[in-house]
């Protein structure tokens, strides 16, 4: 395999395809939290048991759209339980995050080990996985059909989703508000925007998609759940929201770029390259990319919260 090929081949390039879809789903209902000024990064522990939950979901039902479901009501569960802690309780957002992300492996090994009886991983044939659509448009490219065919819905759904998220965050008025009590809360409750439930409305949104996020991963082709399933996933996601600062398309983008080195990193495991060194490559990439923006907006001058 040529380096060219390495690094933009079919191979490479599509399983960035798939892989950046959780991360993108995850990240567009976090651009909207995220906007509204909730600081919440406890995308690992949602999308970790929006995973597990989609996978007990599908066994006990028979039904992939059941195990959906379970995912995106777990995750609105525990945004829930986030916003009560928060804004009930006035706890510390970020130990709050902190708790969650944490709590979340244990919990989940925890109902594995009681629900399935097993340690470490189930594989079983009663998780239904998402069913794959094949264009068979597509048929006439090879190297798009590669590419693009044969991926569950969700794969398509999160790149339509990316054109949705732009829409309604600058073309709409909800959009319009959401942005207006991140930037200056004072100033949008005088205009009549009620602050509280548009912080809660957007935080549940996040929840919804972030937990419909995680059932990817158990569902899109394994029927299996194991420890650590996400395996810090979820803080890619808060790290392109930054990156991204809450714009759809390039807090998309940067999911790409991250989907992409992880994708990279499968392909340099195949030529033998030491494992230590191709496992930190996504996370390497995060903290340069965030280097490299906190550049871009250094201005040497003390800044103003909110500015």
């Amino acid at each position: 395999m040529s380096t060219l090929e390495m690094l933009f081949g079919h191979v490479t390039m599509a399983s960035a395809f798939r892989v950046a879809c959780p991360m993108i789903v995850a990240a567009m209902g976090g651009v909207f939290s995220h906007s509204a000024g909730v600081f919440n990064f406890a995308y690992e522990c949602i999308m970790l048991c929006g995973a597990f939950f989609a996978a007990y979901g599908s066994h006990i039902s028979g039904s992939y759209v059941v195990g959906g479901l379970f995912a995106a009501g777990v995750g609105m569960l525990l945004a829930a339980v986030f916003g009560f802690f928060v804004y009930k309780l006035k706890a510390n957002a970020a130990l709050v995050s902190s708790a969650l992300n944490m709590s979340a492996w244990a919990l989940t090994t925890l109902l594995l080990y009681t629900i399935f009886g097993v340690r470490g991983r189930v594989v079983s044939d009663t998780i239904i996985n998402y069913p794959k659509i094949h264009f068979d448009f597509l048929d006439r490219f090879p190297t798009l059909s590669y590419i693009l065919n044969d991926n569950i819905w969700m794969v398509y759904f999160a790149y339509i989703l990316v054109i949705a998220a732009f829409v309604v965050m600058y073309h709409t008025s909800f959009g319009l508000r959401c942005r207006g009590v991140g930037i200056n809360p004072a100033a949008a409750e005088t205009v009549g925007v009620n602050v509280g439930r548009m912080r809660w409305t957007t935080l549940l949104i996040m929840g919804l998609f972030s937990g419909l996020a995680g059932s990817y991963m158990p569902m899109s082709g394994l029927s299996t759940f194991n420890e650590n399933m996400t395996s810090g996933v979820g803080y890619l996601v808060w790290a392109a929201i930054l990156v991204g600062k809450s714009n759809p398309v390039l807090t998309a983008i940067t999911c790409f770029v991250f989907a992409y080195t992880d994708a990279l990193s499968t392909v340099l495991t195949a030529l033998e390259v030491p494992m230590q060194l191709v496992s930190m490559i996504p996370y390497a990439t995060v903290i340069v990319t965030l280097f490299v923006v906190g550049l871009r907006s250094f201005t040497g001058k003390p800044r103003i919260l909110g500015d």
